[in-house]
């Protein structure tokens, strides 16, 4: 493989491998810089001449193109201005991702480079977590810290990445055109495996089974594609047998790399085979494939007493089993998704039309939710959409993220890129570049390259503004974690000066006033302190920080009012508890 011919395959790779390492590019900071590093690559492809993209190529881009819009013009409505700004930002840099992904689309490079950056990022989880000292992430999880997070930060993250490398593994082993390409890629998925068992995430184990079915279903190699993965279950099973015997440590680490050469082998020993298997084993093979997944489906309702029983055992308060160890995966209990998804319908049905703008989930929640679980997102990536964008923005969205199933039919890709679809529909991937553009990267592999007429070059203009744009906006979110960073440390002053210089880089927001006056507080300038809480509510009065930090800067009746201000807007807010005030 030539140099050009591997650029796709290692600038995935690259992008993916640092939003990974970069806490999986939840923060701010992170998809500033490389949303960035995308727009000034996507302004040099136009500035050379790229092709328009065709059909599902034209769609997909398309399609996103017009949710970054939508998503811009929530801000008229929105509830959370800033809130509704980060989206945006967010947006255009997964616009911008599937725009240079299928410009430069190389179909085998892209799906090469995802699984690459998968195998890096789970083996660098891995190895901290057996030999190393993995960090604890903060959570609102109890019990985050006996799961494997690393390097992204959030178990189900870790968890989705390796059920994409996984499913991409298994479609490399039985479909690449060179051996020694299939034996590498076979040689992850005990480490794949390993870790994906280590995160303990019930929803990525049940993404893999919808990636496998689907890919099983369309493909007309399907019992040549289920075999391979029979036989690569042998090596990758072995080593979460040995994971859930053995425990963290080197004799674990030691068997893993035994077991990753072993699996490295399964494509040679199928190749060579020279057996010729009778049509009644075939059929019978066949058979279990479909029969499995029903049977296990039916022994799981027998055990929860039904579907009512198991929709009780879903909706049920999470209780520590639901948390801890191996035991979480056989746990069907919905860790308070029933909740997150019953506010969310509620939000819907009292703004059906435009929704309350991108970004603005987290706020309603803290105003109506039943438990004092903070949470910033629906984990449903659609029917968050619904909320916030309401149906013309799902809309826009869902033919975005379709296009690619109806490009070219490889298995391959699909699978992956459907456990992502169907992993978004139970949890919050979409807010961890690092996983969403790996899926991405899948879907663009699924598009025709290419082969409409040359784009005029003058388009270059487009993302090279966007580029300075982001440049500043990525500015103004660093000036910003600066200031917070300064202030943990008891840097006063520092934090101060950065929130002032975040005020002008963002006028909009209300957090660089809320920034300054809590500086302002903590180094005794009350009057000051509560003058910037009062600029920072006149952007906005439904931030329920700022009214309790107002408070806090306040004496007598201005007091009571602003903090029953703030418990209105979070009425299960512990602050506000611990200061004696409120609370239900």
């Amino acid at each position: 493989m030539g140099a050009r011919e591997a650029a796709p395959a290692l600038g995935v790779a690259a992008l993916v491998s640092a939003l990974g390492l970069d806490e999986g590019g939840y923060a701010a900071t992170a998809w500033g810089w490389s949303a960035v590093v995308l727009l000034a690559l996507l302004a040099v492809l136009l500035a050379r001449g790229a092709r328009l993209p065709r059909g599902a190529g034209l769609v997909f881009v398309g399609g996103l193109a017009a949710f970054v819009v939508w998503t811009a013009v929530s801000a008229a409505w929105t509830t959370h201005v800033s809130a509704t700004v980060l989206e945006l930002q967010r947006a255009v840099l997964y616009l911008t991702a599937a725009a240079v992904l299928t410009l430069a689309a190389s179909g085998t490079q892209l799906l090469a480079g995802t699984l690459g950056a998968a195998t890096l990022l789970c083996g660098y989880g891995l190895a901290r977590w057996l030999v190393g000292d993995p960090e604890v992430p903060l959570s609102a999880d109890p019990n985050a810290g006996e799961r494997l997070s690393e390097p992204i930060g959030y178990a189900n993250g870790v968890a989705l990445l390796a059920a994409i490398g996984l499913l991409l593994a298994v479609g490399f082993t039985a479909r690449a055109s060179q051996t020694a390409r299939a034996m590498a890629a076979a040689a992850t998925a005990p480490l794949l495996a390993v870790t994906l068992y280590f995160t303990f995430g019930r929803g990525a184990w049940l993404a893999l089974a919808v990636g496998f079915a689907v890919a099983v279903a369309i493909d007309c190699r399907r019992l040549q594609l289920a075999a391979t993965a029979a036989a690569l279950a042998l090596p990758a099973g072995a080593a979460v047998a040995a994971s859930h015997a053995l425990g963290a440590g080197w004799l674990l680490a030691g068997t893993i790399v035994l077991l990753c050469g072993a699996a490295g082998v399964v494509p040679l020993l199928l190749r060579r085979s020279t057996v010729r298997v009778p049509r009644a084993l075939r059929t019978a093979f066949a058979a279990t494939l479909v029969a499995l997944p029903l049977l296990a489906a039916t022994v799981v309702l027998i055990r929860l007493g039904g579907p009512d029983g198991a929709t009780d055992a879903f909706t049920a308060a999470p209780t520590p089993v639901h948390g801890v160890g191996s035991e979480r995966l056989f746990s069907v209990a919905g860790s308070s998704r029933a909740d997150y998804w019953r506010i969310a319908w509620r939000s819907y049905e009292a703004e059906p039309t435009l929704g309350t703008g991108a970004g603005t989930y987290a706020r309603t929640w803290l105003a109506e939710r039943p438990i004092p679980q903070p949470v910033r997102d629906a984990h449903s990536l659609y029917l968050e959409t619904l909320v916030e964008l309401g149906p013309i923005g799902l809309l826009l969205l869902a033919v975005a993220l379709a296009a690619p199933l109806a490009g070219r039919r490889d298995p391959i890709a699909l699978a992956p890129y459907a456990a992502f679809l169907a992993h978004a529909a139970q949890d919050w991937a979409w807010e961890l570049p690092a996983v969403t553009i790996a899926a991405l990267a899948c879907g663009a592999a699924m598009v025709v390259p290419p082969s409409g007429p040359r784009i005029p070059r003058a388009a270059a203009f487009a993302p090279a503004v966007l580029c300075l744009t982001m440049v500043l906006a990525y500015a103004g979110n660093r000036t910003l974690a600066a200031s917070v960073a300064a202030a943990d440390r008891g840097d006063y002053a520092v934090a101060a000066g950065r929130a002032r210089t975040a005020r002008t880089l963002e006028p909009w927001s209300a957090e660089p006033w809320r920034l300054l006056g809590e500086a302002q507080l903590a180094s005794g300038e009350v009057a000051a302190a509560r003058q910037s809480f009062r600029r920072g509510l006149e952007r906005d009065a439904g931030d329920w920080e700022l009214w309790l930090d107002l408070g806090l800067a306040s004496e007598g009746r201005d007091r009571r009012d602003a903090w029953a201000r703030a418990l209105s807007l979070n009425p299960l807010s512990p602050e506000l508890q611990e200061l004696g005030f409120g609370g239900r």
